[in-house]
């Protein structure tokens, strides 16, 4: 656990929204919203995790840090300085110390170009090094993420490669440029479970060489659990959790994170497990952004006060937060 208090990383009331394509006999276009005025703090050095299924906005989160969306309303800070609206040098500067891991590497990865051209790229763009020092920094930086001997690999081209060695290449291009935060989204969603482990000790020993701070984006609590320090659960664009990893797992206090528990596979059927059955069988039919954004799935829920309010988030205890009446 990172015992640094200081916050590298602000969202301050972050609101985005896109719009739904009409068809020509279908319903007109609508505005959905990704992500409802999100606040967080990301502390210098951690891997803080964001969990929420498919839809939440969490992949939103990690597209608006690195700049490759923009929000409706709402600010975020790095080291103090508001970022939405750089321009020109100060972009380049921020693009530098700012990197994302993609989902799927092989998307990712320009098919054109071999693993030295992919990996050393950056280093270009950012004229860092000469043509020597180039494919030094770059042998270096493959072998450090277990691509090894790195002259196997440099030659080859992402077809050429099976998928946990394409992600390992799109680490390395994130990282050849010492950057101080990482957005890694799902890079292990699409690998199986011995080649993710594999790419999550990766990324604590680079957390652990030069105190990246990591942004760890997932469906998934128990790799979460894993790597994370910090959780925040979000679903439908809001925040309901936030917490340390530990305490999110064991002792959860929103609904949300409590089904999301319930679904995780339970092994050991020799001993008691708790169940928290906080997920109603079937959705209620409720209007559209009224009350609690998980009043409709919600089993432990106020017809009125959760149907017609929408809670705020609340202290639970040491750096433990909930938005819910009765967590």
């Amino acid at each position: 656990m990172v015992n640094n208090s200081e916050a590298i990383l602000k969202l301050h009331y972050i609101f985005k929204k896109y719009k739904t394509r009409g068809t020509f006999f279908g319903p007109q276009s609508k505005d959905v919203i990704a992500l409802n005025s999100i606040s967080l703090k990301i502390l210098k050095g951690e891997i803080f995790g964001l969990v929420g299924e498919s839809g939440s906005g969490k992949t939103t989160v990690g597209r608006l840090i690195v700049k490759l969306e923009k929000p409706e309303k709402g600010e975020i800070y790095l080291d103090g300085q508001e970022i939405l609206s750089l321009r020109g040098d100060q972009l380049k500067g921020f693009r530098r110390r700012v990197q994302m891991i993609f989902q799927d590497p092989y998307q990712s990865l320009n098919p054109q170009l071999s693993v030295l051209d992919a990996v050393s790229e950056p280093l270009i763009i950012h004229k860092i090094g000469n043509n020597h020092t180039i494919e030094e920094i770059t042998r270096k930086t493959i072998s450090s993420v277990g691509l090894s001997p790195p002259d196997d690999f440099i030659n080859r081209y992402p077809h050429q490669l099976s998928g946990g060695q394409r992600q390992r290449v799109a680490i390395a291009r994130a990282m050849i440029l010492k950057p101080e935060i990482v957005v890694a989204d799902e890079p292990t969603s699409m690998l199986d479970a011995s080649i993710s482990a594999q790419i999550f000790n990766i990324l604590l020993q680079m957390r652990e060489a030069s105190n990246i701070t990591f942004l760890f984006i997932t469906h998934s609590l128990a790799a979460a659990r894993y790597l994370c320090d910090r959780i925040a659960v979000i679903y439908k664009g809001n925040l309901m959790e936030i917490g340390p990893a530990e305490e999110i797992l064991h002792n959860p206090k929103h609904p949300y994170t409590q089904a999301l528990i319930d679904a995780l596979p339970k092994l050991d059927l020799s001993s008691s497990k708790k169940y928290y059955n906080s997920l109603r069988k079937e959705e209620r039919i409720v209007k559209e952004n009224a009350g609690c954004p998980f009043f409709s799935r919600c089993n432990v829920s106020d017809e009125t006060k959760c149907g017609q309010n929408i809670p705020p988030m609340k202290e639970l205890g040491k750096s433990h937060s909930a938005a819910c009446f009765y967590a």
